[in-house]
This record gives structure tokens, C-alpha cells and sequence, in this order.
């Protein structure tokens, strides 16, 4: 009974791993010196990107992008980014867990 208990766990775990896990965007790559790898920065004039609503993450992007929040850093990042690409990082920071 008890090795059924372990396997069973085990296999429950490696399924939510799995299924939860995804991966990160190209467009990623810049976010990683200032957010983390996955967006849980731990420089406090960085915010955390991990856990945040998608769609807060996506507004913020597409307001450096267009020109609404100010950040020469973030501005710079966001000119370059298509709709899709912000959907997509927003969709990978969102699903990852915050720390």
C-alpha cells in the first residue's frame, strides 16, 4: 500500500511538473539580467514579473512600448516587441510561481 501511495505521488508530480512547466519566449532572454530567469527578481528596483495577472503584464509592456510609462531601459525593450510577443511573455510570467 504504501508503495502504491509513493508511485502514485510521485507520478501526480511529474504530471503537474510537466503540464504546469513553460517554456520561456525568445524575447525572454533580455528579461533575465533585470527579472530572473523566472521573473522573480531579487534586486529590489526590479519587479517581480512572476505571478502577476497577464494581462496587467501585457498592459504594462504595450505602455513602454507606446510610449505611456517612461523607462529608457523597458522603452527600449518594448519598441521591438509585436502584440503576439508581449501576449506570449506576459502568458510565460504569469504562469510562473512567485517567490
Amino acid at each position: 500500500m504504501k508503495k502504491i501511495i509513493i508511485a502514485t505521488l510521485s507520478a501526480s508530480a511529474l504530471f503537474a511538473a510537466s503540464f504546469g512547466a513553460q517554456a520561456a519566449p525568445a524575447k525572454a532572454a533580455t528579461c533575465v539580467g533585470c527579472h530572473g530567469a523566472d521573473g522573480n527578481s531579487v534586486v529590489p528596483n526590479f519587479p517581480k514579473l512572476a505571478g502577476q495577472h497577464a494581462n496587467y503584464l501585457e498592459k504594462q509592456l504595450k505602455d513602454f512600448r507606446d510610449g505611456f510609462r517612461k523607462d529608457a531601459t523597458m522603452a527600449a525593450f518594448a519598441k521591438g516587441l509585436t502584440d503576439a510577443e508581449i501576449k506570449e511573455l506576459a502568458a510565460f510570467y504569469a504562469s510562473q510561481a512567485p517567490k
